[in-house]
C-alpha cells in the first residue's frame, strides 16, 4: 500500500516541474537577445526622416549665379585647340528669321580626322540626338563640354578617356546637312547641376 501512495503523489507535481521548463526559456537573457534585436529593426522607421530634406535640395540645385559670357570667355581664351581646320561654314549666333546657331559649321573633306580640342572624358557617342547625326559630347575639367557633330564616323566610346588632340571622329554629312562638316559647340556650367550654356567657340580656340 505505500508504493501506491507516492505515485499518485509524486506524479502530480511531475507535471508542475514541466511548467518552468517552459517559463525557464523565456527569462534567459541569451535567448531573449535574439527576439530582442528584430525589435530593434522598427526604429529603422526613423530612416525616412532624412526624406524631407530632400524637399530644400530642389531649390538649391534650381539656384545658381548668373554666367557672365564675357568673363568666361575672357578667363579661357585661347586654352581649346581647333577640332578641324576648315573653312567656316556658319557662325556662333543669330541666323535670322529665328534660327540660331549655338556653335560652329566647319567645312572639310569627308574622313577628315576631328580631333578632341581638349583633355576630357567622352560622356556622350551616338546618334539619338536629332539634327546631330553622329554626335560626340566630351566633358572637359572646370565645367566645360564640347560637342562634334554631323561625324560620319565616330572613334571613341563613353567614359573613354582622350587627350588633347586625339582623333574622336572622321567628318561626315549625317545629320541632314547638304555638304560634309563638323559641326562644333562649346558649352559651360558653373556646377554639374546646372545646364552648360552655349559659347561662342572662336575667341577659345586657338
Amino acid at each position: 500500500p505505500t508504493r501506491r501512495e507516492p505515485t499518485p503523489v509524486r506524479t502530480d507535481p511531475a507535471p508542475v516541474a514541466a511548467q518552468p521548463a517552459e517559463t525557464r526559456p523565456v527569462p534567459p537573457t541569451g535567448k531573449g537577445a535574439k527576439p530582442s534585436t528584430p525589435r530593434a529593426e522598427p526604429p529603422v522607421s526613423s530612416a525616412p526622416t532624412p526624406v524631407p530634406p530632400s524637399g530644400p535640395a530642389a531649390p538649391i540645385i534650381a539656384s545658381g549665379p548668373p554666367i557672365d559670357p564675357g568673363a568666361v570667355i575672357a578667363s579661357a581664351r585661347g586654352r581649346f585647340a581647333w577640332p578641324l581646320k576648315g573653312e567656316i561654314l556658319s557662325r556662333y549666333g543669330s541666323m535670322g528669321q529665328g534660327l540660331r546657331n549655338d556653335g560652329i559649321n566647319i567645312g572639310a573633306s569627308s574622313g577628315s580626322p576631328v580631333k578632341a580640342a581638349d583633355a576630357g572624358e567622352v560622356v556622350y557617342a551616338g546618334d539619338s540626338v536629332p539634327g546631330f547625326g553622329n554626335l560626340v559630347l566630351i566633358k572637359h575639367a572646370d565645367g566645360w563640354v564640347t560637342a562634334y557633330g554631323h561625324l560620319a564616323k565616330i572613334d571613341v566610346k563613353m567614359r573613354q578617356q582622350v587627350a588633347r588632340g586625339a582623333v574622336i571622329g572622321q567628318v561626315g554629312q549625317t545629320g541632314g546637312v547638304d555638304r560634309p562638316q563638323l559641326h562644333f559647340e562649346m558649352r559651360y556650367a558653373t556646377s554639374p547641376a546646372e545646364k552648360a550654356r552655349p559659347m561662342d567657340p572662336l575667341p577659345l580656340l586657338q
